[in-house]
């Protein structure tokens, strides 16, 4: 698996929109000069047909599998902090979570699964509890891994740091994620 960086596929993205432009082009062209070519030119105008009917199919794969933004729920509670994350196929991550917090990860109990359970409706999977551990740690942790970490403390207090640009966002917005059940959990 190659992991790519977040400036790299800001690039990669510009680079299929141009190749889907430049592609576009060509079918015109050769379109438009297809009829009143000779023989031998309208072999190699349809094999540039083809060529840029190839890309766009390409492009279109590629656009359909760009990966969407990874976020991270910090929900804190007393001495424990859940993680919760939209990216369940992302397992590589949670898993360098835990080799690096190991002795401060803990699983959920019964309660505590049925309890953050609702969250899976709107997106986001609770992973593991991690007591003893500061939050500034675990959120610099999340931040250099996900896209868009969310953290709430026991006041109801939410902190947006989008680190999709920077693995070291300088400041955080008020905001939570578009949650519809966050009431239930909350209360």
């Amino acid at each position: 698996m190659v992991i790519q960086q977040r400036t790299e596929l800001g690039r990669i993205r510009i680079l299929y929109f141009l190749a889907l432009i430049l592609a576009i082009a060509v079918l015109i062209i050769v379109a438009s000069e297809y009829s009143a070519a000779a023989s031998i030119t309208q072999g190699l105008l349809l094999a540039a047909g083809l060529a840029a009917g190839g890309a766009i199919a390409l492009v279109v794969i590629q656009f359909y599998s760009f990966p969407k933004r990874s976020h991270a729920l910090l929900i804190q509670r007393e001495g424990d902090i859940i993680i919760a994350t939209n990216a369940v196929h992302e397992g590589f991550k949670l898993r360098f979570l835990r080799d690096v917090l190991s002795e401060n990860v803990f699983s959920f109990s019964d309660e505590d699964r049925e309890k953050y359970k609702t969250l899976e409706q709107d997106g986001y999977y609770p992973a593991m509890i991690v007591r003893n551990v500061r939050k500034v740690l675990l959120l610099r942790l999340c931040t250099m891994m996900f896209d868009d970490v969310y953290c709430v403390d026991g006041t109801n207090r939410w902190e947006h740091h989008d680190s999709s640009s920077t693995p070291e966002p300088s400041f955080h917005k008020r905001e939570m994620p578009p949650l519809r059940l966050w009431k239930q959990i909350s209360s």
